[in-house]
């Protein structure tokens, strides 16, 4: 049984990176990116897939803060990109890729969310940034909701430094 629901998950996730390829593959193109190539693509895909699954949760943690802790004076919407930046490391110039969740307040207070990869293998990388506080919480387990969710209230806490 267990190897039959192992098999959906990975068919499941296989066609939904199968389906971001060409959209992926453009967006490279477009973007720039100095080194295309077909992993590369692959990569992106499957960072889209994990954001695309990391989607509801984002939102609606951000939702309720809006809701709970913000006036609607200071609310703002939720932003989302995706994105691409280069950077050197040595003397490689290597590409990151992202996603990228923000919700601003107040004009300079905010938080963002963002889940990213290089350009040198996937392996998903998910922080949060308090922007008025330029602090940052890089999360090494991608996958761990309750963590998530308290080390963004702990930047929520951070930013504002009050709780209502």
């Amino acid at each position: 049984m267990t190897k039959t629901k192992n098999i959906d998950i990975w068919t499941i996730r296989f066609k939904a990176i199968r389906e971001l390829l060409p959209e992926a593959t453009t967006f490279l193109v477009k973007s720039g990116v100095p080194e295309s190539s077909d992993s590369l693509a692959m990569g992106v895909s499957m960072l889209w897939v994990d954001a695309a699954d990391k989607d509801q949760l984002i939102f609606s943690a951000l939702n309720d803060i809006q809701k709970n802790f913000l006036t609607e004076n200071e609310l703002d919407d939720i932003e989302t990109v995706r994105g691409f930046e280069p950077f050197m490391s040595s003397d490689d110039l290597i590409s990151s890729f992202y996603c990228l969740w923000t919700l601003v307040w107040d004009e300079f207070r905010g938080i963002s969310v963002k889940l990213s990869t290089t350009s040198s293998g996937y392996s998903p990388v998910m922080s949060i940034k308090c922007h008025s506080e330029g602090s940052e919480i890089v999360l090494l387990t991608v996958d761990d909701d309750k963590i998530f969710l308290k080390c963004l209230g702990d930047c929520f806490l951070a930013e504002t430094s009050v709780i209502r």
